[in-house]
């Protein structure tokens, strides 16, 4: 799993993807999933589809089925949380099938909007 950290600022709830990503790449080299209520992709990042996010005791399960789907590159969730348990496994599985999970935090209470989240 990615590890990073990097904060966004943004007028609206966009997720804008860092240069290297946004690059429009092969299709085989998988589809980025965001699970979100309140933000999208920014318009011309190909290879994307916001999703809108399940009751929170259905996400584990939801991201599981996206991993192993075998066209999945990276995972976007908005807030994001996992048991102990289901993080260990879906580590296992964003290893095993070369997948990049990843936390946004939408931040309300400042102006502008600030994404934030381990890329």
């Amino acid at each position: 799993m990615t590890m990073a950290t990097t904060t966004f600022e943004t007028e609206s709830n966009i997720l804008q993807f860092p240069q290297r990503v946004a690059k429009r790449a092969p299709a085989n080299k998988g589809w980025s999933y965001l699970l979100s209520n309140s933000v999208a992709f920014q318009k011309d990042v190909d290879y994307a589809i916001r999703i809108q996010k399940p009751d929170q005791e259905k996400v584990p399960a939801w991201i599981r089925r996206l991993i192993t789907s075998g066209q999945c590159r990276s995972i976007y969730v908005e807030d994001l949380i996992l048991t102990p348990e289901e993080r260990v496994s879906i580590k296992q599985l964003c290893e095993q099938y070369a997948v990049s999970l990843v936390a946004v935090s939408v931040n309300d209470k400042v102006a502008g909007n600030i994404l934030q989240g381990p890329w």
